[in-house]
């Protein structure tokens, strides 16, 4: 097992914290109207954990932005951590005591890391001997779609590629990171999503509603124009084309479990 150090920061970050805790800052006032990913990434969540809640007598609760499995942890004792929203978040550093927690639950946050190996070290750390982990995420083909269509655009008008949508962890990495990190029985699936839009700014207007947009250190690329959307919506047809007039986005839920040794 090879983890990073305490306190160890990154020195080429590919997001920039400071611009993603921006974004999300920004979407609590708009998340809710657009939480259907989250959504379903936290009833899966829910389904999976342990039948005899009797057994959860410390919780940590990371993320989870659509709030649902407060509802299923009653009488539990619960800690609430967004670390977006915490100026002084470091990854692999997270302020809670060693060897406390019988489960963390996390959602919605693992795609937004520059060092996953590290966090997930560091989650290990937190959990009791035996204690459960489990995350929910957007990875593997997650917006491939748009990535394509963007890619073009920008070739069409500019003569050259910029980077406009994250990279996402595939299911196999994500898989090898919960080994990396130490956990046994480690379990990666995933299952792929479609949601229709009306115009491609429908879709970017969603994201950025979810705090999802664009958080890269590297901002080099253009701004995007009236021209560029009516450019990338003309593209998105022609590559993806679809019955009528709408756009589909696909959307790759990432759920994974490990057990603390």
């Amino acid at each position: 097992m090879v983890c990073h150090g305490e306190g160890f920061i990154v020195s080429n970050p590919l997001f920039s914290q400071a611009l993603l805790r921006c974004r999300k800052q920004r979407a609590q006032h708009t998340f809710q109207q657009v939480a259907y990913l989250a959504q379903d990434l936290e009833e899966t969540l829910i389904e999976r954990l342990p039948k005899n809640r009797e057994s959860l007598n410390k919780v940590l609760l990371i993320g989870c932005p659509a709030g649902l499995p407060q509802t299923h942890l009653k009488g539990v004792s619960i800690d609430v951590f967004d670390p977006f929203l915490e100026e002084s978040f470091i990854e692999n550093k997270l302020p809670f005591q060693e060897g406390h927690y019988d489960l963390v639950l996390e959602g919605f946050i693992f795609h937004w890391l520059n060092d996953p190996l590290g966090y997930l070290c560091d989650i290990k750390r937190l959990l009791k001997p035996g204690g459960l982990y489990l995350s929910g995420f957007l990875g593997g083909s997650t917006l491939t779609e748009l990535r394509q269509v963007l890619l073009k655009t920008d070739i069409d008008l500019y003569g050259g590629a910029f980077a406009r949508v994250s990279p996402m962890i595939k299911p196999e990495a994500a898989t090898r990171l919960l080994q990396s990190a130490g956990f046994k029985d480690a379990i990666v699936d995933h299952e792929e999503t479609g949601v229709s839009y009306p115009h491609i700014k429908s879709l970017i207007q969603d994201l950025r509603a979810m705090g999802e947009s664009n958080a890269l250190t590297d901002q080099r690329s253009l701004k995007i124009s009236k021209d560029y959307f009516e450019q990338a919506q003309q593209n998105y047809h022609v590559l993806f084309p679809q019955k009528g007039e709408s756009l589909l986005a696909t959307f790759d839920l990432v759920h994974m479990t490990g057990w603390s040794v």
